[in-house]
């Protein structure tokens, strides 16, 4: 059993239920999760650089970063992060905003530099660490066409950081189709299931709901009745995070090397029946991080 687990990412590293963090946590002594729902890359390199100045990491320390997408701003404002996840389907910055800064080409540059810093911090410590990623670094433009249009060209200047990224939870569990897990119906009955769902403040047509949705014209309001009434009662699963179990998975196929207790391997598949079963999760989160 080594000494300590410091995990850094967004919701796919500190969730409603179980993550691969939490996973990994069993075979440790102290757990240290400083993930958050909405994160990007630019505050999880701040989370590990912070953690390190609290905590002094060493070399017997063992490091997990899952890095998130790159359209993400990251803002500490007024003593807490304004953490929004995509700058595309988001709500706290106006579409001014986002026509004037967004620059995903700026992103992908940004974020790629700070993972060689993040890099070369945990290099000059000495201590075990595991970079994992949510997406790969060069498939934007097959996943959102519409947005997109990247400069991969710089992707060349960072061959040794990329190398060292796991493949990711797109490729290794959903085999780069976030529906192509059980629970999710065929996208073919969509339309179908949105006639019977449907309210009377709804759009009129699927047509007209694709088009609002497309071009980031429904509001907060809108989406909620969406989950609530649209995807919940119509499809088992609602959102793209892992199960507990596609979690253990995802660790399987990564970090072949990583063994895990019987003890360990039961918990999850209880806690993943209890996710399926849309029952309240309980597991170690790790440390609350006071700021400041």
């Amino acid at each position: 059993m080594t000494d300590r687990l410091f995990v850094f990412g967004c919701s796919f590293t500190k969730f409603h239920w179980p993550t691969y963090a939490d996973i990994l946590a069993k075979d440790h002594k102290k757990f240290y999760n400083w993930g958050r729902s909405g994160a990007g890359n630019f505050f999880i390199f701040n989370s590990i650089v912070e953690c390190n100045k609290r905590n002094t990491i060493t070399a017997d320390d063992t490091v997990c970063v899952m890095w998130s997408s790159i359209a993400r701003e990251d803002r500490f404002v007024k003593n807490k992060w304004l953490l929004s996840g995509s700058i595309y389907s988001q709500h706290i910055y106006d579409q001014e905003f986002v026509t004037k800064f967004s620059d995903p080409t700026g992103y992908l540059l940004r974020d790629l530099s700070l993972i060689s810093a993040a890099k070369a911090l945990l290099d000059n410590i000495g201590c075990k660490y595991y970079f994992f990623s949510i997406v790969p670094f060069d498939c934007y433009e097959d996943m959102f066409e519409r947005w997109f249009n990247i400069d991969y060209k710089i992707l060349s200047l960072y061959k040794t950081e990329l190398a060292v990224i796991k493949p990711s939870v797109y490729q290794a569990v959903f085999n780069q189709d976030w529906h192509s897990r059980p629970g999710y119906r065929d996208l073919k009955n969509l339309e179908k299931n949105y006639y019977e769902c449907a309210g009377p403040d709804w759009p009129n047509t699927w047509q007209e709901f694709l088009t609002l949705y497309e071009t980031n014209q429904i509001g907060p309001f809108e989406e909620e009745i969406l989950d609530q009434y649209f995807f919940r009662k119509k499809l088992i699963r609602t959102d793209y995070h892992p199960t507990p179990l596609e979690h253990l998975e995802y660790l399987q196929k990564v970090l072949p090397e990583v063994s895990h207790s019987d003890q360990t391997l039961q918990w999850v598949s209880d806690m993943d029946a209890d996710v399926i079963a849309q029952k309240k999760c309980q597991w170690a989160k790790g440390e609350l991080v006071e700021r400041f």
